[in-house]
């Protein structure tokens, strides 16, 4: 029983658009192909026998008619497909050889196995048999400009024999050959035949045409004959089981990838240098930035710790307008030592209250005079604050009940009035009146307009009688216990409001806020520095799209290879005051940044790249 033929051509016709003019390459083509058969399809130029080729080969598909591979409809099988029938099935050889010009011999004949899941020791193994089998064993480290036009010829078809396909394809195998050269890589295709392929040649030559046992003559897009020079036979190679290679798996796939960026690097030193000198760049860039900005914030963090924690500030606030002004007359004065009192017993929420007054004096000691802030307070001023004496001591509750005139100083006004002479227990002049100095605060630097080393600290009632002569202060100090600051604030506002007969002639405000507000301007800072810092990376990538467009475009005969040859199945994977301080997590935000822009710029090459018509980027040049 005659066995169904490998290959079964109906009406096949091959229209191409050329503008607007529509090019017929082949009218209603049909024929079949038995397996074993070694067959010629030839035709003067422009006949339509390399379209033919083409479309037998999965490299193009007919515009109508139906093509069938081993009983398999290949006029509906995907992209994917029929690279995989590419790969696995059928072998390609031809005229221009299409060798890669920097890889040896050896790699050239490996690259259908590269996407395989074959691994490299195996691949390596198979080509050099395959080198064998055409008489270049001694030729396998030889790049194509060593070898002769016979030789790539012969590497091209141990190239197309190294999977093992049940068709070898050959598209005038000869045309840039010398006779004898010719009929040297005629006979290979004669053994070959002998061994069991299906073999096709498509020439233009008589004398190739004669070693088929069948031709095909083709003219004008039909078939004008077909003739047979030989009986067929079927030898006993036919029956010989293949050895298909498998999918590619996950790993394979990428150690595949990376070892072919690694050779295209090592091939274009300078310009990948130059691409990853980009990259650099930008993601120091953005970290540089990023850190900048996360400084800048814990810097502000730490000096607003300086200010105490759980920190409620209370201020005087005059009316606003004529109206609110009238309607306070005598019943608003404003806040008072008895205020602070009151908050301290009534609000339970509250742990520390300190109220200020404050008053620039020029300070001095002997002939030494020093221009200070006197802030008028309470003991509690150094809890609230966290500001300590570093020797003597702070203000006492005697010396709050004795109205006592003792000072204690920030550490530049010690260092300016008594250089470096102990201070304690001498007396130093504020607006004429004598103060004792029982102390020394350690050194707090300052935190925007409070500088709290050129303070002087008095007790507050002091300060209402000598110098202010009434008992309203300009700012009370609120503590409150942990986590309840907003409770506190609440206690305190409606405490006021009742001591001051409904009139809120008062502003509360939490640190916790101003802290925050003061976060939200340096993060939105932040975001600002990380987006310019942004934009030389998109340069970066920019230039990654740019470099990829030209590799896409020099390698574009390449790309055509690994579409035939390497049989690539399926789009390309894509794997592939303050002080700088480098976070984590600005390290992985700009790294993922880095991998962002390079996946989004080379997206587009590489999908022109995996799109490409192979046929098209094989004639490029």
């Amino acid at each position: 029983m005659k066995k169904p033929p490998l290959i079964h051509v109906s009406k096949v016709t091959k229209i191409y658009q050329v503008g607007k003019l529509e090019v017929i390459a082949l009218r209603e083509v049909s024929f079949d192909i038995d397996p074993g058969e070694f067959v010629s399809i030839m035709g003067p130029s422009g006949s339509g026998k390399t379209t033919l080729m083409h479309i037998l080969g999965c490299l193009a598909r007919p515009t109508s008619g139906e093509y069938y591979l081993d009983g398999r409809l290949v006029n509906t099988l995907n992209d994917n497909e029929l690279a995989l029938i590419r790969n696995q099935r059928i072998g390609f050889v031809f005229q221009l050889f299409n060798l890669l010009p920097r890889m040896t011999a050896l790699d050239n004949v490996e690259l259908p196995m590269l996407y395989s899941g074959i691994s490299g020791d195996e691949r390596k193994s198979r080509a050099r048999l395959a080198l064998e089998a055409v008489g270049l064993k001694a030729r396998t480290y030889h790049y194509p400009n060593e070898l002769s036009g016979g030789e790539q010829q012969r590497v091209a078809i141990a190239r197309a024999l190294v999977n093992e396909p049940e068709i070898l394809l050959a598209d005038e195998p000869t045309g840039n050959l010398d006779s004898q050269s010719g009929r040297e890589v005629m006979s290979i295709f004669k053994s070959l035949h002998e061994q069991g392929k299906t073999v096709i040649v498509v020439t233009h030559d008589p004398e190739v045409a004669s070693y088929a046992d069948r031709v095909l003559h083709i003219r004008d897009g039909k078939i004008e004959k077909d003739e047979r020079l030989r009986s067929h036979k079927v030898y006993v190679g036919n029956n010989k089981p293949v050895n298909h290679p498998q999918n590619s798996s996950f790993l394979g796939g990428l150690l595949t990838g990376l070892v072919s960026g690694y050779r295209a690097i090592l091939h274009n030193r300078l310009r990948s240098l130059l691409t990853v000198l980009g990259i650099v760049i930008g993601v120091a860039a953005v970290i540089g930035m990023l850190g900048v900005g996360e400084g800048a914030k814990r810097h502000i963090t730490t000096e607003i710790e300086k200010l105490g924690a759980n920190v409620v500030m209370v201020f005087n606030r005059p009316p606003r307008t004529k109206e609110e002004a009238f309607e306070w007359r005598g019943r608003s004065k404003g806040l008072t030592y008895a205020d602070a009192i009151a908050i301290k017993d009534k609000c339970t929420a509250v742990d520390h209250v300190a109220p200020e007054i404050r008053r620039n004096v020029v300070a001095r000691y002997l002939n030494n005079e020093y221009e200070a802030e006197v802030i008028g307070t309470t003991p509690e001023y150094q809890m609230i604050r966290n500001h300590w004496p570093e020797y003597g001591r702070f203000i006492n509750q005697d010396d709050l009940k004795s109205w006592a005139k003792i000072c204690v100083l920030g550490k530049n006004v010690k260092k300016e009035l008594f250089g470096d002479e102990y201070p304690i227990g001498k007396e130093i002049k504020l607006e004429g009146e004598r103060f004792t100095v029982v102390g020394v605060m350690q050194e707090k630097g300052a935190f925007g307009w409070l500088r709290f080393d050129d303070q002087i600290f008095v007790p507050i009632l002091t300060m209402q009688k000598r110098f202010t002569g009434d008992d309203r202060v300009q700012m009370i100090l609120v503590q409150s216990k942990p986590d309840m600051a907003d409770t506190a604030s609440q206690q305190v506002h409606q405490l006021l409001l009742d001591r001051h007969n409904k009139v809120e002639d008062f502003v509360i405000r939490s640190q916790e806020e101003f802290r925050q507000t003061i976060e939200k301007t340096v993060g939105t800072f932040k975001i600002m520095l990380a987006g310019i810092a942004a934009i030389s990376l998109i340069v970066g990538g920019i230039g990654i799209m740019n470099i990829m467009l030209v590799s896409v475009t020099e390698r574009t005969n390449t790309i055509g290879n690994l579409m035939v040859g390497a049989g690539m199945f399926g789009p390309p994977r894509l794997w592939g005051g303050g002080q700088s301080v480098v976070t984590f997590s600005s390290v992985l935000l700009a790294f993922m940044f880095a991998v962002t822009v390079g996946i989004f710029f080379g997206m587009y090459p590489a999908r022109k790249a995996a799109r490409m018509d192979p046929v098209e980027a094989l004639r490029y040049e």
